[in-house]
């Protein structure tokens, strides 16, 4: 029954916000406008490091958006109550959700390729499965990450304001543009607690040890994900939270 919740969760999202205009332009237009500042300094055409990160800055931007259309959609059109006085909660719903919403942000992958392919064209060699394995894996850790601004967005009411600087803290501390190290030392440290930033380690050409970290960080994450939740309906039950926009 959960999964079947999570499932037609997952169907919703994309029947209801699958070709917003919105969530389409920022995962590919603002990657775009970053690979073009950078190949105007780096010069060349595209090899596999920025075709990666590219898209993975296209799924970080969507997702961000996304997580936000989504879940106040479910918050105004006041389900999440009915959810809570469900045997299952409101797990299975908002799992789906984010399901949905990764599933959405992989249009980021073919979509600053298709850009980067025309402007620059591709180096000589370009390594395939480092670009597809990259982003697959870019698209399931940045779901799982961004997925716990979620907690944020039902538990508290809605500030247009809630998110700015989001997506661009996260994005040099996934490495997506630059190596860590060459991140100010305050950043170091933590950037390395991000799943993504071990898989743009391992796609610049580090040993394949970092995807198994970046796996295993993605899990903490969704583990995560799943904890606030708990913690929301608790918190609701205990204080009688209006789960309303």
């Amino acid at each position: 029954m959960r999964t079947r919740t999570a499932l037609r969760a997952a169907v919703d999202q994309l029947r209801m916000h699958g070709t917003s205009p919105m969530s389409l332009l920022s995962g590919v237009v603002l990657p775009c406008v970053y690979a073009y500042i950078l190949h105007s300094y780096r010069g060349g055409r595209t090899d596999a490091e920025l075709a990666v990160g590219i898209a993975g800055l296209g799924v970080l931007d969507a997702l961000v958006i996304l997580v936000l259309i989504g879940l106040l959609a479910e918050k105004k059109s006041k389900t999440l109550p009915s959810a809570l006085s469900s045997p299952a909660g409101l797990a299975p719903v908002i799992l789906g959700r984010l399901l949905g919403m990764g599933l959405q942000s992989l249009f980021s992958i073919p979509g600053t390729f298709v850009f980067l392919l025309l402007m620059f064209g591709l180096e000589p060699g370009f390594d395939w499965t480092r670009w597809i394995v990259g982003t697959l894996a870019l698209a399931v850790a940045t779901t799982s990450v961004v997925g716990l601004l979620g907690y944020v967005v039902l538990r508290f009411p809605f500030s247009p304001g809630m998110t700015n600087g989001l997506v661009s803290l996260v994005l040099w501390m996934s490495a997506l543009l630059v190596p860590v190290t060459a991140l100010p030392l305050v950043l170091r440290v933590p950037a390395w607690v991000l799943p993504q930033s071990h898989i743009m380690a391992w796609v610049r050409g580090d040993g394949g040890d970092h995807l198994a970290i970046a796996a295993a960080l993605t899990a903490v994450s969704a583990a995560a994900i799943v904890g606030s939740i708990r913690l929301l309906e608790r918190a609701v039950r205990r204080h009688a939270l209006l789960l309303e926009a």
